[in-house]
């Protein structure tokens, strides 16, 4: 039934994406700024209040009719699967602004290009001067983050036990901490919330780093994932961005900060070798590149759920 419910999702929303004013977007987006306006009040317990009151009671209730179903209607079981996957899933989200971006690449309209991709990031990233190499590392970092928060670690959740309830527990809580981010949640409520999303994202980032490997350059993906990552914020990013690049053979992130002479001489004592940049400069014909490893590794994840649902289905017998 996973298989399915995850092919059937993927099918539905290429046809049928669910955009940022579709209702289940907005009723997501109005439910977590009520839970800032009725809990936060700036310590740390009322952050746990609010934060098991953001997941528990949606949690529960797709848990609930899930259960119901599978027990009384199988069959409806599966579609409820597929609405849930399909309202949270939000590969469009991902595909369609990369898409724009690329081609106003291809079409020399390197301004649309730069407003497009303001338009995506938001106000944390700043797009007017940006040259066209910027804009295509910029596209790629920002589109490998959002096609782990918006499939794979969709994938991973759906698998669980819970199932759908899985969906939205991940995503609400990932919608939650981008969105608290602009709201006037107190520095406590957006702290833990980032804990929570880091606890509930440990597997599923390796897992997509891990994919990424697999379709791409594995041995420059590897070496990204152990060397790279003081090279973003957080390692989830590090992890993400760098396995990503790596596996395309491009130069994401800012540059290596140069060893001085002491931290050569420090390394050249012990044995080691320094650290160093690989992949080629990014160009637009990356973002081709990028897209094709994303399907790529959608296409590895669908094989592995395939093989999984064979195998629960041959075990009894």
């Amino acid at each position: 039934m996973t298989f399915f419910s995850v092919l059937l999702a993927l099918l539905a929303e290429q046809f049928f994406p669910v955009e940022k004013t579709h209702w289940i977007r907005r009723l997501t987006a109005h439910w977590i700024t009520k839970v800032v306006n009725y809990c936060d009040t700036g310590e740390q317990g009322s952050a746990k209040v609010a934060i098991f009151l953001l997941l528990f009671p949606p949690v529960f209730f797709v848990l609930l009719v899930h259960l119901w179903l599978i027990y009384q209607y199988p069959l409806f079981a599966l579609f409820w699967n597929v609405l849930i996957v399909y309202w949270f899933l939000g590969f469009r989200q991902f595909s369609h602004p990369y898409t724009l971006i690329q081609k106003n690449l291809e079409d020399r309209q390197i301004d649309v290009a730069r407003k497009e991709l303001g338009d995506w990031v938001g106000l944390s990233l700043n797009t007017e001067t940006m040259t066209e190499t910027e804009v295509v590392r910029h596209t790629l970092e920002r589109g490998i983050l959002a096609v782990h928060s918006n499939v794979f670690g969709v994938f991973f959740w759906f698998l669980l036990p819970i199932g759908p309830a899985g969906v939205v527990l991940y995503r609400l809580t990932l919608m939650a901490e981008e969105q608290w981010r602009f709201e006037t949640a107190s520095p406590v409520l957006r702290q833990t919330i980032k804990k929570v999303r880091y606890i509930m994202d440990w597997v599923p980032t390796r897992l997509t780093a891990a994919g990424f490997a697999i379709v791409g350059n594995f041995e420059q993906a590897a070496y990204a994932w152990r060397f790279h990552q003081k090279k973003w914020a957080t390692q989830s990013e590090a992890i993400l961005i760098g396995t990503g690049g790596g596996a395309l053979g491009v130069r994401l992130g800012s540059p290596l900060a140069e060893l001085d002479s002491r931290q050569a001489m420090q390394l050249a004592e012990n044995g080691d070798r320094p650290v160093q940049e690989f992949g080629a400069e990014p160009m637009r014909e990356h973002l081709v590149y990028g897209a094709s490893l994303v399907w790529r590794a959608i296409v590895l994840w669908m094989i592995l759920l395939a093989m999984l649902t064979v195998a629960v289905w041959i075990g009894p017998l």
